[in-house]
């Protein structure tokens, strides 16, 4: 039988015009639990009101109003409200990996420190603040607004508050979450190409069966529906910035034909991505944050 694992894989789809995704939350501490849990993004979190607890690699923090946490990708990390009936006000910012890797390829070899910088401390938090008064202003430029600022914080970040990761946390040598982190580092280095579960499985050393049920129970996705968001996503971001067919979109990003793309997006959506824009009129983001 399969393990019983304990960290599950995070999958996270920026939002539309941005470099990754931005959520203000404002809710009862005790809504603010999330599981452990790992992702190849960076993320920050910033508190405006009450208080959250952090763990990240075993390592326990309070975090209260004004102040701010970087997650380093693959960090394995879990929140919730220190107070179970105390608002929690906080901001989240999740970085798209592919953004990232576009200008530092190797930034999984590293680590953030903001104390390493008081002035680049200083620099983070002021462009947090102007996230959020976007975020709940939501004025003209809204969107060129927040992206200005997620570069400044990732600019700040890589000239200042850089660490070499000698090596990543013990937890993360577990082969729970090796084997997921070879597969899903696979997948977003090949998904333009034929991927078949026999070839991934052979990649991360594991059976076919076995890793076919190792990988659901920590993505809660099949194999084959993970392959299929990774491309779906670039398929639409594609349509969105370049303005090209659905066939070139699907066929580019990895799917088979046309008709496969449609059907990965009805399997999402529940409609052809036709309908959705004359409905919506945009190119919608894959989902939301899936805490798993």
């Amino acid at each position: 039988m399969a393990k019983n694992y304990r960290y599950k894989y995070e999958i996270v789809s920026a939002d539309d015009n941005l470099p990754g995704k931005v959520i203000l939350f404002d809710k009862p501490g005790s809504e603010c639990y999330t599981n452990k849990h790992w992702h190849k993004n960076i993320e920050i979190d910033y508190v405006l009101k009450g208080k959250l607890w952090v763990m990240a690699n075993n390592e326990e923090m309070d975090v209260a109003d004004g102040e701010y946490f970087v997650i380093n990708n693959d960090d394995i990390h879990q929140t919730c409200g220190k107070n179970p009936d105390e608002n929690v006000k906080y901001l989240v910012v999740l970085y798209s990996y592919n953004f990232i890797k576009a200008y530092f390829d190797d930034f999984e070899n590293y680590s953030f420190n903001v104390e390493k910088s008081k002035e680049a401390k200083a620099e983070i938090k002021r462009q947090l603040d102007l996230i959020v008064d976007c975020v709940e202003e939501q004025g003209d430029f809204t969107d060129l607004k927040i992206t200005s600022a997620m570069t400044q914080i990732l600019i700040e970040l890589f000239t200042k508050c850089l660490e070499e990761r000698a090596k990543t946390h013990p937890e993360m040598d577990n082969e729970e979450l090796e084997y997921a982190r070879k597969a899903i580092d696979y997948i977003k280095l090949n998904f333009r190409e034929r991927i078949t579960l026999g070839e991934i499985a052979s990649h991360v050393g594991l059976t076919p069966t076995y890793f076919s049920r190792y990988f659901k129970q920590n993505t809660r996705k099949t194999f084959k529906q993970y392959l299929n968001l990774v491309r779906l996503e670039h398929a639409l971001r594609d349509i969105q910035t370049s303005g090209i067919s659905e066939t070139r979109a699907a066929v580019e990003n990895g799917f088979p034909s046309v008709k496969a793309f449609i059907s990965a997006f009805k399997s999402v959506y529940n409609c052809t991505l036709s309908e959705y824009i004359r409905q919506y009129h945009d190119i919608p983001s894959i989902s939301e944050i899936r805490r798993i």
